[in-house]
């Protein structure tokens, strides 16, 4: 009987999960929800925050995180989402914790590093941002987000032509990526490299016609932040919310 009934709760958690990564976040947290009903299992409600993530609702995912990290206190990838979900609430101080948590629990987590860079560039801690996706490419070379994390470090250091070149290779390992190629416009601009920006610039016109008003929402001066609701660079972040610790 036992036998039984772990079968049946591992194929809920599969179909679950399949309707997760299928983008019906809706179904796959009324699956969790019947699993933590169920079987009161830790790992659902690890699951299930994912999913309250995806659909937006950031107090109820941090709630099962909360719930979660207390049963599973060397989780770093609950640390990580906690941190996500933190930072989705627009509270960066508190979302570097938990991220800085996760990578100390796991000093191998690629995915820890992308976020923190991403929290120290909320934060304007340029050098550190620049630290971390630079420890992210040494595990992970073909990241293209790390390359434009450590493209818009220099940039805010006024580092204009490192970030050029950093730019260049996150474009290179993905050829749509738009912030990369709004982001080396303004440097190839600021340095005076006018043809190459506006090339730039009609690159990114080809991507997204309404360039002008994506870039107001996105790519906004001073800041060069992402609205607040978005993680760092949601076209090229790391998203793994599998759980194999």
């Amino acid at each position: 009987m036992e036998k039984e009934n772990k079968s049946k709760h591992t194929k809920l958690l599969e179909k679950a999960w399949k309707k997760f990564h299928e983008k019906d976040y809706a179904g796959a947290e009324a699956d969790f929800t019947e699993l933590i009903e169920k079987t009161n299992d830790s790992y659902a409600l690890y699951a299930r925050a994912c999913a309250f993530f995806k659909l937006k609702e950031f107090e109820n995912s941090l709630n099962d995180l909360n719930q979660f990290i207390k049963k599973q206190p060397k989780s770093y990838k609950g640390y990580h989402l906690r941190g996500i979900v933190k930072g989705s609430l627009n509270k960066p101080n508190d979302a570097l914790k938990d991220i800085e948590r996760s990578v100390k629990i796991n000093p191998e987590y690629v995915e820890g590093y992308y976020d923190l860079g991403g929290c120290y560039l909320m934060l304007d801690e340029y050098q550190k941002a620049y630290d971390c996706f630079e420890r992210c490419l040494t595990r992970d070379n073909s990241n293209a987000g790390a390359w434009f994390g450590k493209g818009m470090s220099s940039l805010m250091n006024k580092e204009y032509h490192k970030s050029i070149e950093y730019f260049t290779i996150a474009i290179k390992l993905n050829k749509k990526f738009l912030l990369a190629i709004l982001a080396r416009c303004d440097a190839y601009f600021t340095t005076g490299q006018k043809k190459e920006a506006i090339k730039d610039f009609n690159k990114a016109k080809n991507i997204t016609p309404d360039i002008l008003e994506f870039k107001k929402q996105y790519y906004s001066e001073p800041n060069y932040h992402k609205n607040e609701e978005d993680e760092f660079d949601g076209n090229n972040e790391i998203e793994d919310f599998s759980f194999d610790e």
